[in-house]
């Protein structure tokens, strides 16, 4: 059981480690979670190491609250070009604070759904919220396709049959979007795709 056990972590590892750095600690988080629920009622040591992940889950989480009230996000902290981004679309520090923690000086998400059951809606999603996030150390509003990917999987909304063709019905949204999609890209919001974003941020924080 251990030796099933430690293949399957490696293989999590792996997979984690395509993922980008900050996402990579939730990824493996889903992925191990994931395996021991699939195992749980056949072996009590699977039982026993997801009681332990839980509860070192449960202490971390309440050391980034405490960390979180200690260090929230305040507007001075984005580029100016941000700020009026925010100001301009009354996107305020407590909706900023309801979905992002700031962490090394990096705007990591706490939103877990992206609140569509539309796949091409969570990935379009996702890809202005890539991009937001990114402004925190960049003031341009930029993403790269597939880091979007990525974090579809991760998130179970990536539809590999229809992903570029869904940047494509989108173009408007970015500014340098150029007849067909590239890996390598930093695709830049357009102002339509800003004024997207900022509705975006307001409907996730709703319920949050």
């Amino acid at each position: 059981m251990y030796k099933k056990l430690k293949a399957e972590i490696i293989e999590i590892i792996e997979i984690v480690n395509q993922c980008p750095i900050a996402l990579q600690e939730k990824c493996f988080e889903l992925l191990l979670k994931n395996y021991l629920n699939l195992y749980e009622n056949d072996n009590p040591i699977v039982e026993s190491a997801k009681k332990n992940i839980i509860s070192e889950k449960e202490l971390e989480q309440n050391g980034k609250l405490s960390l979180k009230a200690d260090e929230e996000i305040v507007e001075k902290d984005f580029h100016v070009k941000v700020k009026r981004f925010l100001q301009s679309n009354k996107i305020t520090m407590d909706i900023v604070n309801t979905l992002y923690y700031k962490e090394d000086e990096k705007l990591l998400p706490l939103y877990e759904s992206l609140k569509s059951t539309k796949m091409s809606e969570c990935q379009i999603r996702l890809a202005l919220l890539t991009a937001f996030e990114n402004s925190f150390t960049d003031e341009e509003m930029r993403f790269k396709g597939e880091v979007v990917r990525s974090r579809c999987n991760l998130m179970k909304c990536y539809d590999s049959a229809n992903f570029t063709k869904n940047f494509k019905i989108y173009s408007s949204l970015f500014e340098n979007w150029q007849d067909k999609y590239e890996k390598t890209k930093d695709y830049i919001l357009s102002t339509e795709g800003k004024k997207e974003l900022a509705k975006v941020l307001i409907d996730l924080a709703e319920d949050n």
